[in-house]
């Protein structure tokens, strides 16, 4: 509930204060005096934009601060969301310096505008002129048949459990992103490991297979030269074996005449042995080797192997490659497939859905069984406010089961026909801006009784209608603020006669320049203004009686 509005510097108010009703306050005055103006400058601490073409003085700053009951107002989870400190009495405070920067506040407590316009929201419901505002958006119909079918606690747990289960769908869906890259990375890993694995590595084979193959690359020179040495110790006529024979004989003959030639002689007879010995050992190593081309092929396909591993993995060495098959033998089995947790989740929102379902079409069925009484409650309405040929009427299409949302299974659309023949159409279509408000009035009437509304503010509810009309368009407002706080801005006396608190809006000129200023009016003041809205600037005794008589 709004208690005060404190205006300083905002278009051509300079500074000014209002205090509002708990009922119905009713805001009059000439026109172009800035009646419309207070509404804007309240708009700033519900969250609307602004910049410094508001300013009244371009070298100060506009501040304008409201304060709220919210004692009936659940926002404990509002409170704790923004770390604000839960009251009773809400202060929002906009401040919007010369330089164009803006700043919201709520109890001093410096907030960005998405909150505060969050904040506005919950607390004032206003309409004006030439705006289609929420009458024709699905949230505002289907809150209103909600309202009605007194099942708002019953959709709010619907919804909450909604939530919960797209919280569940995320996370079923993640869980299968995961699972896919688990699998594909476990893909990976086994190829890997398995291309290593069978390539069924030695410690010590390549440098084994290396020196192999170099062998076999070079086998033809290896044996020639084999055979070369053979020659020369062995078969030539100067072979190094024969030789040596003939030398020991001599050696043998020389002893017995010096006693030197013994210990030559054994030297002699050692070279002959380790002579004898390589050649031995050259025929050995010859015949093991050989010309082998496809023992060659064989291992240079196996080095290739072994090559394009350590390249792969980047190494040098065998034994780096066995550690990498532990490895990844390792990181495979640390691997977990999430396959039961994704069967027991996918199952659980299964059943979560199948009750979400059945929830909706309960929901449905007490929306579709209302709505024709919301029609014919609102059809009648509309005459007492003057639309004495227009009607609504709603239409409803259950979707289906896979288009379930946070508003259940419905979609409702409430249609529009001001004038008898007309085609209905949607309503923020067709209806005048005059039309949308008193079709809203008619919305709000109608759940008054069965909802807890935020402050409603109409702005020139009264276009277009005049006489008797009016006069019932304002019983509907009195009746409407007898449990509701309900503020009025009106050219028609038949409304501004029904206001609890009157202020009047006029224009003062001083030093040359413009200012709005507003006063509340005692009951002599009501009269007098009553009565001049009646007959014009001239007043007459019959206006006056007839102002008395809308009083009483």
């Amino acid at each position: 509930m709004l208690h005060r509005i404190s205006i300083q510097n905002y278009a051509i108010i300079e500074q000014l204060e209002l205090n509002f009703s708990n009922q119905l306050t009713v805001i009059t005055g000439e026109t172009g005096a800035g009646k419309s103006i207070v509404m804007e400058a309240l708009s700033l601490v519900l969250g609307e934009r602004a910049d410094t073409s508001v300013l009244f003085d371009k070298s100060k700053k506009c501040s304008v601060e409201a304060d709220f009951d919210v004692s009936k107002i659940d926002l404990k989870t509002f409170f704790e969301a923004n770390d604000l400190d839960e009251e009773s009495t809400l202060t929002l405070r906009r401040e919007i310096a010369s330089t164009g920067k803006s700043r919201a506040f709520v109890n001093d407590t410096p907030v960005n505008l998405s909150v505060m316009k969050f904040l506005g929201e919950q607390l004032v419901d206003m309409h004006q002129q030439h705006e289609s505002q929420e009458i024709s958006t699905a949230q505002f119909q289907l809150s209103l048949l909600d309202s009605l079918t007194e099942s708002e606690d019953t959709v709010a747990e619907f919804r909450k459990n909604f939530f919960d289960h797209q919280k569940k769908l995320n996370r079923l869906n993640q869980l299968r992103e995961q699972h896919r890259r688990e699998a594909e990375e476990l893909d990976y890993l086994n190829f890997q490991l398995g291309e290593i694995s069978n390539a069924s590595l030695k410690e010590g084979e390549q440098e084994n297979l290396q020196s192999e193959e170099q062998q076999l690359e070079h086998a033809g020179e290896i044996l020639r030269g084999y055979s070369s040495v053979l020659n020369i110790l062995q078969e030539s006529e100067t072979a190094v074996i024969p030789q040596l024979k003939n030398i020991l004989t001599l050696f043998s003959s020389l002893k017995k005449f010096y006693s030197g030639a013994e210990e030559i002689l054994k030297r002699i007879e050692s070279v002959r042995i380790e002579v004898e010995d390589i050649g031995n050992e050259i025929e050995r190593e010859q015949e093991k080797i050989s010309v082998n081309p496809e023992r060659l092929e064989e291992i240079q396909q196996r080095l290739d192997l072994i090559f394009r591993l350590q390249k792969k993995h980047r190494v040098n060495d065998v034994i780096s490659l066995i550690h990498i098959a532990e490895a990844l033998e390792n990181k495979i089995n640390s691997i977990s497939i999430h396959t039961e947790k994704l069967e027991e989740l996918t199952q659980e929102i299964k059943a979560q859905k199948k009750l979400l379902i059945q929830a909706a079409k309960k929901i449905s069925a007490a929306r579709v069984k209302v709505s024709p009484k919301v029609v014919q409650a609102v059809n009648s309405m509309l005459k007492d406010v003057g639309m004495v040929h227009a009607q609504i009427k709603i239409e409803h299409e259950l979707l289906n089961d896979d288009e379930i949302d946070a508003n259940g299974l419905d979609h409702f659309n409430f249609l529009f026909a001001s004038n008898k023949g007309s085609a209905f159409q949607e309503i923020g279509k067709v209806a005048s801006g005059g039309e949308l408000s008193r079709l809203m009035l008619c919305f709000k009437s109608l759940i008054a009784d069965s909802t807890q509304l935020p402050t409603l503010i109409f702005d020139e509810i009264d276009s277009g209608i005049s006489g008797e009309t009016a006069v019932r368009v304002s019983k509907i407002l009195k009746q409407l603020a007898s449990n509701h706080q309900v503020i009025c801005i009106t050219h028609l006396p038949q409304l501004a006669a029904k206001g609890d608190t009157h202020y009047f809006v006029f224009k003062e000129i001083m030093q040359g320049r413009t200012h709005t200023r507003v006063r509340s009016l005692s009951q002599a003041e009501k009269i007098k203004t009553i009565a001049q809205m009646i007959a014009g600037e001239k007043i007459t005794a019959a206006a006056l009686e007839s102002a008395k008589e809308l009083l009483n």
